[in-house]
């Protein structure tokens, strides 16, 4: 655990700095729970404080419901504020006219910086991991990108930060693991209608055959052409 302490101790002494307030997006899953807990005890060090943001996209029911409870109580638990809202983004998406994925997207982002200006907070960070920059990079490849578009995540956007954008999946799930930390599963992260799945679970594992490190050096590309 010491190497993913050490990597996103790392980043934080990058991205935050003493007398913020960051708002986390936390979803419930996997990446975001990491998130919480690692943000959580490096906090004292950094001198910063944490809220809690969760955004119920009402898309899976009583599903939906218990992840905005876990989060809630977990927040709770760790006597973080933590806000919830209830959306109805399939409604909205049609209002929007983007697809559901792009949609929640940009609600999701919304709700964070109405909250984020509430709190007087100055900087969101989001539970971004070094696979979903593989996948992204892979994404932008397959629609034609150009150098920006293989840059992929950014660290640092405006008021939102990624702080374990150098971690991946799998250290994050071993880190809870190993400390007993529970999470939920997303249902809708094996619905291969939407592309980015369709690359987690069929491209990528293709691509893993050639190049066990594949995602590694992908996200490693997104690094480099950032620098230039």
């Amino acid at each position: 655990m010491s190497g993913l302490n050490e990597k996103v101790k790392s980043s934080v002494s990058e991205l935050a700095s003493p007398g913020d307030h960051i708002l986390m997006a936390v979803s419930g899953g996997i990446d975001s729970m990491a998130m919480l807990y690692l943000l959580k005890g490096l906090s004292k060090e950094f001198g910063y404080e944490l809220s809690v943001a969760h955004l119920n996209h009402l898309a899976r029911g009583a599903e939906s419901d218990e992840d905005a409870k876990f989060v809630a109580n977990v927040a709770k638990e760790l006597s973080l504020p933590c806000y919830v809202k209830r959306i109805n983004v399939s409604r909205e998406a049609s209002h929007l006219k983007t697809s559901f994925q792009e949609s929640a997207r940009i609600i999701r982002y919304q709700f964070l910086e109405t909250v984020l200006s509430s709190i007087d907070g100055n900087k969101i960070a989001v539970g971004h991991n070094a696979d979903d920059q593989a996948e992204t990079v892979l994404m932008n490849l397959l629609r034609g990108a150009g150098l920006r578009g293989l840059a992929g995540i950014p660290p640092k956007r405006g008021t939102v930060i990624r702080p374990l954008l150098n971690c991946t999946r799998s250290e994050l799930k071993l880190f809870l693991d190993n400390l007993h930390l529970t999470y939920r599963e997303d249902s809708s992260n094996k619905q291969k209608k939407y592309l980015r799945n369709k690359i987690r679970l069929d491209l990528i594992p293709v691509l893993k055959t050639f190049n066990a490190g594949i995602s590694g050096n992908l996200a490693g590309l997104a690094e480099i052409v950032r620098d230039e």
